[in-house]
């Protein structure tokens, strides 16, 4: 995860009495274009000849003014002749259906399990209009996202408001988003973070509030994914019309030749962001929504996912 900087200060660097005699340092440009402007990342790069051992020591996103848009920086240790941790830093520009902007990627390893390291936004704000009018206007679009999981890249994703018209019609609305691979436990659901080309914030693509028995949740839709390990022997689930325990379920056998389609996931979304960095994770109670051998419903209880399949892991 990086931390911000907020002068070109010199970087932190380890005694030199600590520097192994085979340490060298190189200096990268990449050149990374948006909206016809280019931007620059230059990374300085820590390296141990002899090995494919290196570091990024800081880095600076420049553009075309070659004004400092951010400039982050880490600290260098070495441990036995090598480095202690290594910092990866990579750059991509990238074109949306309502704006284009550049995406910066960093992980360190060695890493804690499930880190997919962290992902952060540049772009244009107030979208196409605005490109290369002001400057002043390219930006980051907030901290650091620290992925737990898998960053899947970017997308479209459409969103059906309530109708407001006289006659009662909705537009669909087509947003862009980042999607992300997040794991509940027994699975993957696919979590959409929106680019708000207006304001040049992130901010979660959904916000979902639905009444069950216990009162009104907040918890959405996702698509889901699945890796599904399934018993040689009979089972049995209980398939509920809706994802609330309030209601009757219908015990379905399951046998090892039945065909389960796996549909959705019903699921409570944590988000949490300050000034250094934006995390999300799946939190309460979880149901995904299944056809086994067409009868269909919900299904939520440890004993139904290992039915299916879906043991917890982690």
């Amino acid at each position: 995860m990086p931390t911000a900087e907020d002068s070109p200060d010199a970087p932190v660097v380890a005694p030199k009495s600590d520097v192994p005699a085979k340490a060298a340092t190189s200096d990268r440009t990449q050149t990374l274009t948006v909206a016809q402007q280019n931007f620059r990342l230059l990374t300085h790069v820590q390296s141990i000849k002899g090995t494919s051992d290196e570091t990024v020591e800081w880095w600076e996103l420049r553009d075309a003014n070659e004004r400092v848009v951010l400039r982050e920086s880490y600290p260098v240790r070495f441990q036995n002749d090598t480095f202690e941790t290594m910092t990866e830093i990579t750059a991509e520009s990238f074109t949306t259906k309502q704006g284009a902007g550049i995406l910066i990627r960093g992980s360190e390893e060695p890493s804690a399990p499930d880190s997919g390291g962290w992902v952060q936004v540049f772009g244009f704000k107030y979208g196409p209009g605005k490109y290369a009018s002001d400057a002043a206007l390219f930006g980051s679009f907030g901290p650091p996202i620290i992925i737990t999981g898998n960053f899947l890249g970017t997308d479209t994703d459409s969103l059906r408001p309530t109708p407001v018209s006289a006659a009662g019609v909705s537009a669909t609305v087509m947003r862009d988003v980042l999607k992300f691979k997040v794991w509940t436990g027994n699975f993957s659901i696919v979590y959409p973070v929106l680019i708000n080309w207006i304001s040049g914030k992130l901010e979660p693509a959904w916000r979902c509030i639905e009444t069950t028995s216990k009162g009104q949740v907040e918890r959405c839709s996702y698509p889901i994914m699945v890796e599904p390990h399934r018993d040689e022997q009979p089972t049995f689930v209980r398939l509920f019309p809706e994802p609330d325990e309030s209601f009757t379920p219908k015990h379905v056998v399951v046998q090892p030749q039945a065909k389960i389609e796996y549909l959705e996931a019903r699921v409570p979304v944590g988000w949490s962001g300050d000034a250094t960095a934006i995390s999300f994770s799946v939190s309460g109670d979880v149901w995904i929504k299944l056809r086994i051998d067409g009868s269909e419903g919900w299904i939520h209880s440890e004993e139904d996912f290992e039915a299916v399949g879906l043991p917890q892991v982690g």
